[in-house]
Order: structure tokens, then sequence, then C-alpha cells
């Protein structure tokens, strides 16, 4: 397996046929930067090219799976005002457009099974790379995900213009995302987005995580592992065309609001406390 750099925020490892992502930065709820997100596709990339693989597993750490964008981020991107920027357009299409269309594209193109371990709740990108796995099982009943596009002054990103009605309904997805509302347990239970509850407590992670991955284990057993890659790939083909025009869509809708600056105003109006935030 060829080598990749290391990242203080996110862990991997192989056992057997998964590949295991776990975020490990409890104490700032896994809230990930710019370069952690292409860490991220970095990581998928690297299993989607071992032929071991056949299941990607995410995890993650502490009492959330992860708050979304890092504010720090935010705040040293809009900091960046250095000549190699020849304006608020270039800049944004660097720090912003580039990044997410290569994560989302990333994560609709994965040709492994890919399972999220919902600990906790999810936020913003993290929320939306979540909608873009094919299983997710909780934690407990207090996992959430939360979009707040319209509270931050941007449109849906991650492909949730597509991901969301497709697993919630559009009737939800409109009322859930225009008035910044969480997609609770129960809306995501009715669903079918959850396959199971293993409704451990929220102290107790590490634990979800061993039992997940150990039920997982002995779910594979006597699977001819290709069949499930071949069956991925056809159920994939009814939506991929769609992901992959909305993936463009939305960072070309959004880049206009970066170069106007209403989310940087909004993120640093959360970072001083003056905008009230679910977290």
């Amino acid at each position: 397996m060829p080598e990749i750099r290391q990242n203080e925020k996110i862990s991997h490892r192989i056992e057997g046929p998964f590949f295991i992502i776990q975020l490990i930065n409890p104490d700032n709820l896994n809230a990930l930067e710019g370069e952690d997100y292409i860490y991220l596709g970095e990581l998928l990339e690297l299993a989607d090219k071992n032929s071991d693989v056949y299941f990607t597993i995410l995890q993650s750490s502490g009492r959330f799976f992860s708050s979304g964008a890092d504010f720090k981020g935010i705040a040293k991107a809009q900091e960046d005002n250095g000549a190699k920027y020849a304006s608020e357009t270039s800049k944004w299409l660097s720090n912003f457009v580039a990044r997410n269309v290569y994560v989302t594209d990333v994560f609709i193109k994965h040709s492994k099974v890919l399972v999220c371990c919902l600990n906790g709740p999810a936020i913003g990108l993290s929320a939306a790379l979540v909608a873009l796995c094919d299983i997710v099982y909780s934690m407990n009943d207090k996992v959430y995900l939360l979009y707040p596009f319209a509270n931050l002054g941007l449109v849906t990103e991650g492909g949730t213009a597509i991901s969301l009605p497709l697993k919630f309904g559009a009737n939800t997805t409109y009322e859930r995302l225009m008035f910044n509302k969480p997609f609770n347990y129960d809306i995501m239970t009715k669903s079918g987005f959850i396959s199971k509850n293993f409704n451990m407590p929220s102290s107790n992670t590490e634990a979800f995580n061993a039992e997940l991955l150990k039920e997982l284990k002995g779910k594979v057993e006597g699977l001819y592992l290709p069949s499930c890659l071949g069956m991925k790939k056809l159920l994939k083909s009814n939506h991929i065309g769609s992901f992959n025009e909305i993936n463009s869509m939305e960072v070309n809708e959004s880049l206009k609001y970066w170069v106007d600056g209403e989310p940087l105003r909004r993120f640093s109006q959360l970072g001083s406390k003056q905008r009230k935030h679910r977290l």
C-alpha cells in the first residue's frame, strides 16, 4: 500500500476487508479544516486502490461525530489576502470550490461500501459526507444531522441537494434546510437512513466502534465480497449522473456567496458569540 502523509485529527488502519478511518479530535468536537477534508478524501482514494479492501468504515470519537468546519480554518482563509490571488473569486476558487468538488467527488465515486458509525451529531459538510454513506449505524437516539447553510449565508454543499431529498423525501428536506432544523433520530429512523441503533451511552464511543466492527466482521463471514462491490456499482448507477451534476452546481452557486462575504461575516459572528449556534 502506498504511503500517505499523517494527520493528527484523523487516523486510519486496515483490519481484514475493512479500511477504518477515525476522527480523533474529540476536544474540538472533531471539527475539520479544509486540509483535513482533503486528507479524508485522500484516505478514501487509498482505500479505493487497495484490492484487499471491500468496506470503508468512518468512525469518530467523543460525543460528536463532527461539528463541521473549524472556525479557525475559515478565519485563516479570510485573512489570506496574499498577492497570489488576483481577486476574491480566485481566492475562493482555491479555498472553497476546489476542495469541496474534490472531497464530494471522492465520496460520490468511492467503489467500496461506505459505512458510517454515527456516534453523535454531524454538522455541515461533515453531515453531507454522512449522507453520502451507503450504510449508517447509530450509537443511540441522541444523534442528528444539521445543515446550517441558511444560518451561515450559504447554499447546499456536499451533494445534499440530491442526497437529502433522496434519503428523507423532498418536503422534509425543504422544511429542515429552509429553517435550519436538524434531521433528528426519529426522522432518520422513519426514513430507513439508520440501519440499526446500538443503544449505547454517549460516553462510550470506543465501545460502540468496537462492537459495531465486531458485528460487521460477523456479517461478512461467508460472503463473496466482490459481489458486494458489484452490487454497489449497480445501485450507485441509478443516481451517479445527478450527483456529479449537482456537485458542480452547488459549488458554483456557493462561490458568489463567498465572494460577497456573507458567510465570512456570519462565521465571525459565531466565533465572537454574536450569533446563536445550535451547538
